[in-house]
């Protein structure tokens, strides 16, 4: 892909196809629905949606840890539905590390080597390269029980680069780690994939995660695919009111209401009118509509719906601001603010030009 740099560190080019996939468990439960993905040589590619969704049940299937009800998976030109894990060509990192307690770090680097007879020299250079690459030098000769939770990590990534796989698959690597280390690591993954660009996919239930990693985001419900693309185009353009309302914090403010009667008008609960400009849609006129805005894109205006501030929180260089509004409607808002607003006090705001989103009331799906 584009910007990244290969290292003799890597494997040969391998692109991830997934057609028609199905999981469906004994019982009945659909864990996953027709998933079809073209995933390139390189790319990293973030699964995301809430628990139950599916989406570490197809990693588990491209891992070969979980048997595929239909549809094929291929590994560059090779399907490998029926190919054995550890066959697969493939690396995973797991949230619970999964290092062998009695091991040093050198150890548990060199273990898979040794069970693929890789040579002794080889072996310590493999080693040494990855420890370099993920500034774990000192920990070499460390437990894991030694080592801080980070620490651990980062062996467990090693043990995964060390293997020089054709596919990496990280299952919530980081969910284990406290806020400050899970973004200081976060970007060492990012920095890490642009060095050795091996194909990548992710699982993460942390729509922030998702959004700062992939190149490309998967975002999923109920076993389904909900939208495929890059993470802005997602937080830009959702494709219906589940991806608008699970991508982007705070969550989208949404409003059920009409287009009137002229089509360019926004009418809702409490007598809310919004001008719709550039977002109105053709021939929507009188159409029932769930309108969207995000917190961020609300602003002071002389011209918005007048609010009553209900609570704030400041974040510093802005402040979220939750709202009571016309009709018992909710509002909030991420505001830049010289001081923080009373709680009863009143503020008018209005959506910056071209960020509304409409919604069929209906099915939800995106309208324009």
């Amino acid at each position: 892909m584009g910007g990244h740099t290969r290292t003799s560190y890597t494997s040969e080019m391998a692109s991830l196809t997934l057609t028609d996939v199905e999981k469906i468990y004994p019982g009945g439960a659909h864990a996953v629905r027709g998933c079809a993905l073209e995933i390139a040589d390189g790319e990293f590619l973030v699964l995301v949606g809430p628990s139950g969704c599916g989406k570490s049940t197809l990693l588990r299937m491209i891992a070969g840890l979980e048997d595929i009800t239909s549809g094929t998976i291929s590994i560059g030109d090779r399907v490998v539905n029926a190919v054995q894990p550890k066959d697969r060509d493939i690396a995973m990192v797991f949230q619970n590390y999964a290092l062998y307690p009695h091991k040093t770090a050198r150890a548990n680097l060199e273990f898979a080597l040794k069970l693929r007879k890789i040579p002794r020299a080889e072996r310590q250079e493999r080693i040494t390269e990855a420890a370099r690459q993920l500034g774990i030098e000192e920990l070499l000769d460390r437990r894991p029980g030694q080592m801080s939770g980070g620490q651990q990590q980062r062996v467990a990534l090693g043990r995964a680069l060390v293997r020089n796989p054709a596919v990496f698959l990280f299952d919530e690597p980081l969910s284990n780690l406290d806020a400050k280390l899970r973004h200081r690591t976060r970007g060492e993954l990012k920095e890490l994939h642009r060095r050795v660009a091996t194909t990548s996919v992710y699982v993460t239930h942390d729509q922030e995660e998702a959004m700062t990693l992939g190149d490309r985001v998967v975002v999923m419900k109920d076993g389904l695919i909900q939208q495929v693309g890059p993470p802005l185009e997602v937080y830009r353009r959702p494709a219906n009111l589940f991806v608008a309302t699970f991508i982007g914090a705070p969550a989208m403010n949404l409003f059920e209401g009409a287009i009137d009667g002229s089509g360019t008008t926004f009418e809702g609960p409490g007598g809310i009118s919004i001008p719709l400009d550039e977002t109105a849609v053709q021939n929507a006129a009188g159409r029932s509509v769930t309108l969207g805005v995000r917190p961020q894109h609300l602003e002071p205006t002389a011209n918005g719906v007048e609010l009553t501030v209900r609570i704030c929180e400041p974040l510093g260089d802005e402040t979220d601001v939750m709202l009571d509004g016309p009709g018992g409607t909710d509002f909030t808002a991420r505001l830049k603010l010289d001081a923080v607003p009373a709680a009863g006090s009143t503020m008018t705001l209005g959506p910056k030009p071209g960020t509304l989103h409409l919604f069929d009331s209906e099915s939800g799906e995106r309208l324009g």
